[in-house]
């Protein structure tokens, strides 16, 4: 029989040419866990896009930004950010995200003109830099409502889900305690100028949870357990997240709030025991 741990690698070494960044760490993690639960680990990314945004640029890294098509499984479509670094570079899928239902779209500039790359410590005609972007939201996730952002941003299913997950597992652990970082990835964000003045940007960030247990046990659940190789916790479980997000950016002078376009938040590691 063929070695289960080698025919991953086997497919990670496939797509390392044409995905970078957060896009990698995460296809990796899926074939992980595709190995356990199956295929449906992992997402299908349509080959057709309804929208390409197509970088207006003199300079490198360049940034090219697709909306895909619906997908087979019917659900909303992706937003897929691919990134060039030097001329003779091909584009390198970054990161995706499944939109949110309801959310729109900001419209980019004229197809036959592109889109102007905004550098990610720069805000250009927008409200906020990419950076400054991420620094914030960063920051809400972190504090919630304490944050001096709060009413920066619209609410979101990720944060949502960070704080709804948060409060289960301090619940869980009892006398134990239950710590959180949250860290920006390197090589983004990455921000391309709406027709509006405003922008969209992608970025991605890191998630540490670490779980310490008094005196109990922990039962982990399917995904968890598969990358950590045991269903039961005693002392310690430590879980990696990442989280690939995209923002709609008012334009400077606006009153809107930042729209949270889409995310997914994903585990890709886990050590403990």
């Amino acid at each position: 029989g063929r070695d289960p741990a080698a025919a991953r690698q086997a497919a990670v070494d496939m797509f390392a040419p044409r995905v970078v960044g957060p896009a990698a760490a995460r296809r990796a993690a899926q074939y992980t866990l595709a190995g356990q639960a199956g295929g449906e680990a992992l997402t299908l990314l349509p080959a057709g896009q309804q929208t390409v945004i197509d970088p207006l640029a003199q300079d490198w890294p360049r940034v090219l930004m697709a909306v895909s098509e619906v997908p087979e499984d019917l659900r909303a479509p992706l937003l897929l950010t691919f990134v060039q670094e030097a001329p003779r570079e091909p584009y390198r899928l970054w990161s995706w995200q499944r939109l949110f239902g309801g959310v729109q779209m900001p419209a980019t500039m004229q197809p036959q003109i592109g889109s102007e790359v905004v550098p990610g410590d720069q805000a250009g005609t927008a409200a906020l830099s990419a950076q400054d972007v991420m620094a914030q939201y960063l920051d809400l996730v972190t504090n919630a409502d304490a944050s001096a952002f709060s009413g920066t941003f619209t609410d979101d299913p990720v944060r949502t889900r960070i704080a709804q997950q948060r409060d289960a597992w301090t619940a869980a652990v009892g006398q134990g305690s239950v710590t959180e970082t949250y860290t920006p990835v390197d090589g983004g964000p990455w921000a391309m100028a709406a027709a509006d003045g405003g922008s969209v940007v992608t970025g991605a960030f890191q998630t540490v949870t670490t779980l310490t247990l008094v005196d109990s046990t922990l039962t982990v659940n399917d995904a968890t357990s598969a990358l950590l190789g045991t269903t039961t916790i005693t002392q310690t479980l430590t879980m990696t997240w990442l989280c690939t997000i995209a923002f709609a950016v008012p334009p400077a002078g606006s009153a809107e709030p930042v729209t949270v376009l889409g995310a997914e938040y994903v585990l890709t590691a886990a050590t403990g025991q």
